[in-house]
């Protein structure tokens, strides 16, 4: 959606893209309040949304959303645990390693997860975002879950 307007201030999206990310956060809280999805749906978007690595908020963004990814796809971890990885991550961890993805952001986008019929359909195509979002970041998957195994134990309680 190619529009004028703002967009956060070290995520890299164009406004359209930060409107629907906007769009669909605003949705979840009025129809599908409350649902594991729904830190999923941050995760996958601040995921997609690297950087240059020049800031350090952006590679620390990228980072600690991927850990988070692979804690839930890869280990089981409810979504609704994503914050308590995020600050075990956070915790451990004081600088971060510029990502750059090989191949685009993944064959699915916050458009993907927009109009939900359901909260079962709202998950469904969530975690489909996720999965590819996570997927787009493969040559790095080794380096995410070295770091997510030195916060597993206390993320996971």
């Amino acid at each position: 959606m190619a529009i004028d307007g703002p967009v956060h201030a070290y995520v890299p999206s164009a406004p359209g893209c930060w409107a629907a990310f906007g769009a669909l956060r605003a949705d979840e809280m009025l129809r599908f309040a409350g649902l594991e999805a729904n830190n999923l749906v941050v995760d996958s978007y601040m995921a997609q949304h690297p950087g240059d690595g020049l800031d350090r908020r952006d590679r620390q963004s990228v980072f600690v959303h991927l850990v988070s990814l692979c804690a839930v796809l890869e280990r089981g971890a409810s979504p609704l645990r994503s914050p308590d990885v995020l600050r075990a991550v956070l915790a451990r961890q004081t600088d971060f390693p510029v990502l750059l993805r090989a191949r685009g952001p993944g064959e699915l986008t916050v458009l993907s997860a927009m109009g939900a019929t359901s909260a079962e359909d709202h998950d469904a195509r969530v975690r489909a975002w996720a999965g590819s979002v996570w997927a787009s970041w493969r040559e790095h998957h080794s380096r995410i879950r070295a770091a997510l195994d030195t916060v597993w134990p206390v993320a996971h309680k």
